[in-house]
């Protein structure tokens, strides 16, 4: 969200030049949602140097209740939400082997560590793909990228005894950029990325290639 906010603030502040600002234009009409921000910036900032009053849009309490973060469920909660939720397990030796494999393979990525991100095959045609960065002094560490819209929230990697933090992410075959955020605060460019990208701010993405 930093990012993202980041973008906004270079556009609405001006003092660049026409092929920086169109490059950054270009990359806020691609996303959605980005682009509602922008839109939603603009018009504030054009109220604010005018002193026009805007009336609030129909969607206006439901946007914000949707930014508010989701109250996490305490451990009767999440048993409740375990046992009862509408779902069904269905365990046969296919699909425990399976688990098996899964279970084997973050062992392996979070012991040897100091490597690119590895993939495995998932049913349905996505690909599991297990990223890991050495932080051992960090107290949390998130990545953001294209494939969760630079939310720093959204995959959170959980630390193991070695100092690696690993989290393991299925994804559709594709290109996709992403960035360490540790402590919430600090961007951090993979170290063990396959390949990089210049990020237009001085840093360069990490580059993910998920295949079949």
């Amino acid at each position: 969200m930093k990012k993202e906010q980041g973008i906004i603030d270079q556009v609405l502040d001006g003092g660049m030049d026409p092929e920086q600002r169109l490059a950054l234009l270009q990359v806020i009409e691609s996303d959605a949602e980005l682009k509602g921000d922008y839109d939603s910036t603009a018009r504030a900032l054009h109220a604010v140097k005018t002193g026009e009053r805007l009336p609030a849009s129909a969607s206006f309490t439901n946007d914000v209740m949707r930014r508010l973060p989701r109250a996490k469920p305490g451990l009767g909660g999440r048993i409740r939400e375990f046992l009862f939720r509408g779902r069904v397990l269905q365990w046969n030796m296919a699909t425990a082997a399976g688990a098996v494999m899964i279970a084997a393979l973050a062992v392996i990525v979070a012991l040897r560590g100091g490597e690119a991100p590895d993939s495995a095959l998932q049913e349905g045609g996505g690909v599991i793909v297990t990223i890991n960065l050495y932080a051992p002094d960090a107290e949390k560490v998130a990545v953001a990228g294209t494939f969760n819209k630079w939310k720093t929230e959204a995959n959170v990697l959980r630390k193991g005894e070695n100092g690696y933090w690993t989290i393991s992410i299925p994804l559709q075959p594709g290109d996709y950029t992403y960035m360490f955020v540790v402590d919430g605060q600090a961007w951090v460019t993979d170290p063990n990325a396959e390949a990089y990208r210049d990020d237009g701010f001085g840093n360069k993405n990490a580059v993910l290639r998920v295949k079949t």
